[in-house]
């Protein structure tokens, strides 16, 4: 599946609406959050999720069910969706995931999904144990189709945002520079990966919007 957007802006594949989320609710959502975190799962694709391997993914997560985000970040993705010219057939939304990324932390070249049939998930009680399973009943029978990252603090240095592409046969990484409040769209099915923090921390908010498998 070819991803035909370019983002003008920084030569990505994303689609970067800046200032998506203003200052003060950055900063609200950090607070409420920052203490609540626990250590993030990683699906290595053998239907396990894994918190023990630090080489692919080191971070801390809690999950995040906010009415007033939902309606924020549903409106952010009905533009995006559009205006990149994607247009994909989305459905419902997942459990937003606030994350946070100490000094070393990372995460390593990944996809959040396939958007294939083999990949819709069904439902599960509780937290999901890998990426089939779905805690959110509108997501039943739905595959991840566009991914969001938003970046909720600026005052870090390393966790750059990078995509893998492939151009004329080679592999071409780019970084997307968001600064705080920014939110980067793009879909699932993309290679990107969170390099390791230097100093600081680094959170953020990352969203995932689902629809009926890709035909």
């Amino acid at each position: 599946m070819l991803t035909q957007y370019i983002n003008p802006e920084n030569k990505t594949p994303a689609f970067v609406i800046h200032s998506a989320l203003n200052s003060e609710l950055c900063d609200k959502i950090i607070k409420e959050y920052k203490d609540k975190v626990f250590k993030a799962h990683h699906d290595d694709g053998s239907g396990v999720m894994t918190n023990n391997d630090n080489t692919k993914r080191s971070s801390n997560v809690a999950w995040i069910n906010d009415s007033q985000i939902n309606a924020i970040l549903n409106d952010l993705l009905h533009v995006a969706n559009h205006t990149a010219g994607w247009c994909f057939d989305i459905t419902s939304q997942e459990l937003h995931q606030f994350t946070q990324y100490n000094s070393k932390d990372h995460y390593s070249w990944h996809q959040d999904g396939t958007g294939c049939n083999l990949s819709k998930r069904y439902f599960t009680f509780g937290q999901p144990n890998n990426l089939l399973e779905v805690a959110v009943p509108g997501c039943v029978g739905t595959v991840r189709k566009i991914s969001a990252s938003i970046l909720l603090n600026d005052n870090f240095s390393g966790g750059e945002f990078d995509f893998a592409t492939l151009t004329e046969g080679k592999i071409k990484n780019t970084e997307v520079k968001p600064k705080k409040g920014d939110a980067i769209f793009f879909p699932s099915y993309l290679q990107h990966r969170v390099r390791p923090v230097k100093d600081g921390t680094r959170y953020s908010l990352v969203c995932w919007f689902a629809g009926p498998p890709f035909k």
